[in-house]
Formats: structure tokens, C-alpha cells, sequence
């Protein structure tokens, strides 16, 4: 057998193939704890949600107000709103909550809010409505979506953090409008992450036939995002005086509330991922790297790493940044710039490159290292072996008779 041979290709194959399969994910190094904050707007009344235009525009809400505004791609926002809700409810937890670009935006212009109302009997409604950009101006308002509280007089809980998903579905988070036990009841909508077609109807994939339910048990959330790497969907969860959750969502899935307060190991729940005690009000929650999340705390002002395994599970949480008041907003936007919201400003953290294959990425690194080690033993062993095979010949032609 020579180094060229289809043999000697086998044997460093099934090297490198044992090697992928038993090394582990790649870790994203944290950002690093220096990385500069820039404030891109200050001045603002509550903005609690933003998204990125593929023009570069920044779409964002202003809770209180009910304005819908755009920051221009020079970095300075139009003195006219998009568009304003109105009538609007913004007492407390309540206002104008979230915003979706479509994921066509480009050809179709739609833009969804998701704000809350009261009614003349004072029940407070959850409301998707959806605009026609007409360059910087919302035209053509369109209802697609409306959920009512159990009570009446409800000011808390209202969830209205809107985003589509990779599969084009639009996904909302309805909090349980201060009536607990409506996340476990599936007749309602309240207390649950929906999911639904982009004109508000049913998907016919969703768990129950014919409802917006993707998943239940859940108290209130001010964010969640999709981690294109896994298909994983992780959210956060606000708990009452113990017991703030990040939670990985799933089809069908039931996270407790509430019945179920903390990690409670009954298999009729899915415990979340981290408990928080004492609270901390998890906000909004962005994917960075693979397996790598970024949140905001609302108690605290800080600025969160949490890195996971490629089974869902903690390998660490790091502080990245303390804001002087409570995150709400967390979105990675273009340019591996992060974008966070604090209630009267826009900010900017420069996340770290990401990791290139063949550099920074220790598994690589190891295989690499295993695979020349497997190399240079084949080298060595087909040496040995010509050498071997080599001596033999020339052996057999000193006995020879000559002719």
C-alpha cells in the first residue's frame, strides 16, 4: 500500500469521519465586556420595538404615544410618523407593543403593530394591524387580528411582541391579561404564543385544528427569536415575585403557568431553561451565533449573554453591559451591531466578529489536529512498509541464479 493508494484515502477518511462525530459544538466566545454603546437616539417616549427595513430604514414603536416611527438610514429619524393608533389603551404594561415587517416587504410594504384597546364595557382587546408603506407613510390599514381580555379593567400582562418566523407564519405573544388560568385553557387566546398565516388566518400545521394556538402556559413575554442555526425558538418569561424564565418553545408545548411556578419536573410541563431568583423581568431576547442569545433585563439594566449547548442546556450567562435604566427592546441588526431599548433611547452594541471556520472554531481546530496526527502515522506506516517490501526484493534477487 503506498501513500496515494485508495486504501491509505480510507483509512485517513474514517479518521476524520470518528472525529466529527465525537467532537462537540463550537462555543461563540462571549462579546467582549468593552465593546463600545453608542446612543443612536435619545429623547424618545417608551420605544419597545424595532425592525430593520432591507432599505436600511429602522422601523420602530413608541408605547405611550401610539407613533410609529422611522429612523433614516443617516441615522436621524423623520419628524412625521409613519402612522399613529388611535384610539389607544397605554395605561401601565398596555400601549402600542410590537412590530413585524412582512417578509416581503420589498415588493408587498406591509407592516404589522400589535397595540392594545379598551372596549365601551372597559375589556382590553389585543389588536394586529397591518399598513401599506407608501415611501414613509402608513396607508391602507387593514385588522387582522383581535383578542379580548377574560375581565374587564385589565392593565397588565398583555404580551404584543410580533415577529415571522423562518416558515413566513407570523408569531405573536398574547400574555394572560392578568387572569392566570386562561394560559392553560385552549379555548382562549390569552396566555399564549400564537402563530398564524400573514392575512390572520389559521395555518393548517398548527397543533389544534382550526386555533392560533402554537403553545400555552405562559404568564407574559416581552420577547423572543428564532436561531436560524437550530430552528430553536426561545422566548422570555416574566414570573410574579419569583421565578423569571428563558424558555425554548416548541409545537404543542405547555410551560406550566399557572399551575407550575419554577422547574417543577412534572412531565405535563416543559421547565424552562434558566429560572431567575431572585426576579430580574427578562426582556427582549435576540440570537447572535449559534447556540448564543443575547437579553435584556428590565430590573436590572443589564445587558446578558447566555450560552448554550446544542442540547438546550446552560453553559454559561455573561454580563456584557449595565444601562442606567431597564432594557426592553433586543434586536441583531445589520452589520453584527446589536440594537437595544431603554425607555427613552435607541442604542448600539458592537458585537465581536464571529468566529470564521478553520480559526476560531475549536472543534475544527481539534479535528484538524487528530487528522494530521492519523496523517503522519500513515506516512510513517506505508514507509515501513515499501521499505519492508523493498528489502524482500532485493533479498530474493542476492539468491538468484544468474543466467
Amino acid at each position: 500500500m503506498t501513500p496515494s493508494s485508495p486504501q491509505s484515502h480510507n483509512v485517513l477518511w474514517k479518521t476524520s469521519l470518528l472525529a466529527l462525530l465525537f467532537l462537540s459544538p463550537a462555543i461563540f466566545p462571549p462579546a467582549h465586556a468593552i465593546s463600545p454603546v453608542n446612543g443612536l437616539l435619545t429623547g424618545l417616549n417608551f420605544p419597545v420595538s424595532l425592525r430593520f427595513a432591507p432599505d436600511g430604514r429602522i422601523f420602530f414603536t413608541e408605547k405611550n404615544t401610539g407613533n410609529i416611527r422611522i429612523i433614516q438610514t443617516n441615522g436621524t429619524p423623520l419628524p412625521t410618523p409613519f402612522a399613529t393608533v388611535n384610539p389607544i389603551f397605554n395605561t401601565d404594561e398596555a400601549g402600542l407593543l410590537g412590530i413585524a415587517l412582512d417578509p416581503a416587504f420589498s415588493s408587498n410594504n406591509y407592516v404589522y403593530v400589535y397595540y392594545t384597546y379598551r372596549d365601551s364595557q372597559s375589556y382590553t382587546h389585543g389588536h394586529i394591524v397591518r399598513y401599506t408603506a407608501n415611501s414613509n407613510t402608513g396607508t391602507s390599514p387593514k385588522d387582522m387580528f383581535d383578542v379580548t381580555s377574560n375581565a374587564p379593567n385589565t392593565v397588565y400582562h398583555n404580551g404584543g411582541y410580533i415577529k415571522f418566523g423562518p416558515d413566513g407564519k407570523l408569531y405573536a405573544m398574547v400574555g394572560e391579561f392578568h387572569q392566570g388560568q386562561q394560559a392553560q385553557n385552549q379555548s382562549s387566546m390569552t396566555g399564549k404564543m400564537l402563530r398564524m398565516n400573514s392575512d390572520g388566518s389559521v395555518p393548517s400545521d398548527n397543533p389544534i385544528a382550526g386555533s392560533l394556538d402554537y403553545a400555552w402556559g405562559i404568564r407574559n413575554s416581552f420577547g423572543f427569536d428564532f436561531d436560524s442555526s437550530n430552528n430553536r425558538l426561545i422566548a422570555t418569561m416574566a414570573g410574579p415575585s419569583s421565578d423569571d424564565k428563558i424558555l425554548i418553545i416548541v409545537k404543542g408545548g405547555n410551560y406550566g403557568w399557572p399551575t407550575c411556578l419554577g422547574i417543577c419536573n412534572d412531565p405535563r410541563f416543559i421547565d424552562p431553561i434558566v429560572d431567575f431568583n431572585p426576579i430580574v423581568t427578562p426582556t427582549g431576547i435576540a440570537a447572535v451565533a449559534l447556540n448564543s442569545y443575547i437579553f435584556g433585563e428590565y430590573n436590572t439594566g443589564n445587558l446578558v449573554q447566555l450560552q448554550l449547548n446544542a442540547t438546550g442546556s446552560v453553559l454559561s450567562m455573561t454580563q456584557l453591559y449595565n444601562a442606567p435604566s431597564g432594557i426592553i427592546a433586543v434586536e441583531l441588526g445589520p452589520n453584527n451591531k446589536l440594537y437595544f431599548t431603554t425607555p427613552d433611547g435607541i442604542y448600539t452594541y458592537d458585537l465581536p466578529p464571529k468566529p470564521t471556520a478553520n480559526a476560531a472554531d475549536p472543534s475544527l481546530v481539534i479535528l484538524a489536529i487528530i487528522v494530521l496526527i492519523a496523517a503522519a502515522l500513515l506516512v510513517v506506516y506505508t514507509t515501513l512498509h515499501y521499505r519492508r517490501r523493498r528489502l524482500q526484493t532485493l533479498q530474493q534477487a542476492s539468491t538468484e541464479t544468474p543466467r
